[in-house]
């Protein structure tokens, strides 16, 4: 009875030393597996609305009605009007086929709420009709603080919890972006002549928000 209950005692130290040795290899693949995961995760996104105005009086819209023949590059501005809008001329075969806008402008009044745009300066082009609308627009810029691109395709503001607006869709049309580490993002939208008192903004499941003055 002695030798078996000896040899028992000896079975079941090694079972336990075993039984040890196995707990201690498991916890070490669980530490080393999330030593992995935490080190193969994407960093959560970090930014910051600098700032968030409502602009009243600006060009929302224009229309090219006529692009005109003969013109050269060229600069234009609301007609008969000492404001502050400005777009350069996209000129293809001397017709006026677009512009690039320098500056929305403010403070245009609302009636009547269709404009003129002319050429600034003199240029050789005739006919060249494009009317402009008036309206209210939101400018705000976000600034990238963390480590990780912001891709303005999965990024979204709202306006007084009003319906999503994508960051890649302001006041220029579609416009997919990244907004490298560190970089600050200009966003203009048209609020449908409605003056904004509050946005948020929706990156990467963070969400921030910021009073519009």
């Amino acid at each position: 009875m002695g030798s078996v209950a000896v040899g028992a005692m000896v079975v079941g130290t090694s079972l336990l030393v075993v039984f040890a040795l196995a707990m201690a290899t498991l916890e070490s693949q669980v530490d080393d597996s999330i030593a992995q995961i935490e080190a193969t995760a994407e960093p959560i996104a970090q930014f910051t609305i600098e700032n968030a105005n409502n602009v009243d009086g600006a060009v929302v819209s224009f229309t090219i009605n006529n692009g005109g023949t003969g013109y050269s590059a060229g600069q234009v501005e609301v007609n008969g009007s000492a404001g502050s809008f400005l777009a350069n001329l996209q000129i293809s075969g001397g017709t006026v086929i677009g512009l690039d806008v320098l500056n929305y402008g403010s403070s245009y009044l609302y009636t009547p709420s269709l404009y003129y745009l002319e050429v600034v300066g003199p240029n050789t082009g005739t006919n060249l009709n494009i009317s402009a609308t008036i309206g209210k627009l939101v400018f705000t810029n976000i600034t990238n603080e963390g480590s990780t691109d912001i891709v303005t395709d999965f990024s979204w503001l709202f306006t007084d919890g009003g319906a999503p607006i994508n960051l890649s869709s302001g006041i220029d049309g579609y416009s997919p972006n990244t907004i490298f580490p560190g970089e600050t993002f200009e966003f203009i939208y048209d609020n449908a002549n409605v003056t904004a008192t509050r946005i948020a903004v929706t990156i990467d499941g963070q969400t921030k928000a910021t009073r519009v003055v």
